[in-house]
């Protein structure tokens, strides 16, 4: 099943992307991708476990992310459920806070995931925090894909993902597939 998003001229959001001076890179941030601003993974596709944190009350507390298991070789997946709620490119999606915190981003990176999913359009405010937390994950060898679909009804079905990446697209934003 689908975790990525399908987008095509016909989206709402379409219009923005058209209006960008840059149409090659911000298509790359377009839908469902995976934020690289200093490295990319070593390969195109990959086979995780997952693990799901439910944040659709709340971005976890401190508390809750220091009792996250290892996650060594796994995807830690942070359902918002923001996706579910509003359109991707809406107002609202953009409105929900979906930020974690400078302590808490170091305590998921303590645990040693190899990549961070969200259902909304990252885990830093846009601009400068936004990148910096995604640089901060890069330096820990671990990714980040943004915008990915969960349904309440799928959310604990996920137990295995796979990621397949066009690491050769040319911008930060590495458009991506992911699968469960």
């Amino acid at each position: 099943m689908n975790l990525h998003i399908k987008l095509d001229s016909s989206h709402p959001a379409y219009e923005w992307l058209e209006k960008q001076a840059d149409k090659i890179g911000a298509k790359g941030h377009f839908g469902t991708h995976i934020d690289c601003y200093t490295s990319t993974p070593s390969q195109g596709k990959y086979q995780f476990p997952a693990y799901l944190l439910d944040c659709s009350k709340s971005m976890p507390s401190i508390d809750e992310a220091m009792l996250l298991p290892s996650l060594k070789d796994q995807a830690l997946i942070l359902y918002t459920g923001n996706m579910y709620k509003n359109d991707y490119g809406a107002t609202a999606y953009f409105e929900t806070n979906t930020i974690l915190t400078d302590d808490v981003l170091s305590a998921i990176l303590d645990r040693n995931p190899s990549l961070v999913l969200i259902d909304s359009y990252g885990i830093g405010q846009h601009g400068k925090d936004h990148i910096n937390k995604d640089i901060r994950c890069e330096s820990a060898g671990c990714y980040v894909i943004e915008n990915i679909c969960i349904t309440p009804e799928n959310a604990d079905l996920i137990k295995i993902i796979n990621v397949e990446f066009d690491l050769k697209y040319p911008s930060t934003g590495k458009p991506c597939k992911v699968t469960f």
